[in-house]
């Protein structure tokens, strides 16, 4: 095969829509699992530091409200350790001494540094979208996108902007899908 005959058919590769399709998937892939692990089991925002510390403000919870995790740990209970009530009625709701962090401790989450996993709904609601050619992550769930820009403001933290690292890896990704192209169809 001739120079020009392998330009020839590079350039139709680079210019198929299926090549673009897979190379921004490839490069889409990479992003997400980089950028999840970063947030909800790293627990650090763009620039690569953490989030922040859960609160350890006390406060009373309703067993019953939670309906995403199990609260198998919670069980009613008074400031004072106290089921029931002088009156006989039993107690609704337990005091959490140590806050949202105790929470976290009675529900089986870790609860060292922010991670914003608690019940995995916002984790699940980042998916890879494809419209026509280009894949992009994104929040699926209007209430999900919220609470993270809920987050960002109560941290005062970028969370959710992809970082330098995780757009490297996606470029990488999209190298090697292009490659791995080139080679499916003997060019290299």
């Amino acid at each position: 095969m001739t120079i020009s005959e392998r330009l020839e058919i590079l350039s139709q590769v680079v210019n198929d829509d299926n090549t673009a399709r897979r190379i921004s998937q490839a490069a889409a892939f990479q992003v997400i699992a980089e950028y999840k692990q970063r947030i909800f089991f790293l627990g650090l925002d763009s620039s690569g530091s953490q989030i922040g510390t859960y609160s350890v403000n006390p406060f009373y919870i309703n067993p019953l409200s939670l309906t995403t995790v199990s609260a198998g740990g919670i069980k009613p209970q008074g400031k004072n350790g106290q089921s029931v009530f002088k009156n006989g009625n039993p107690h609704k709701t337990k005091y959490l001494t140590q806050g949202y962090k105790e929470l976290r401790d009675l529900t089986g989450r870790q609860s060292g540094t922010v991670d914003l996993n608690f019940s995995g709904s916002l984790f699940q609601s980042i998916k890879v979208t494809e419209s026509g050619l280009n894949s992009a992550i994104t929040y699926t769930n209007d209430e999900m996108a919220n609470i993270m820009e809920f987050n960002e403001d109560r941290f005062s933290k970028d969370i959710s902007t992809v970082s330098d690292t995780e757009r490297e890896l996606g470029e990488i990704a999209a190298r090697n899908e292009l490659l791995a192209i080139l080679e499916e169809i003997d060019l290299l």
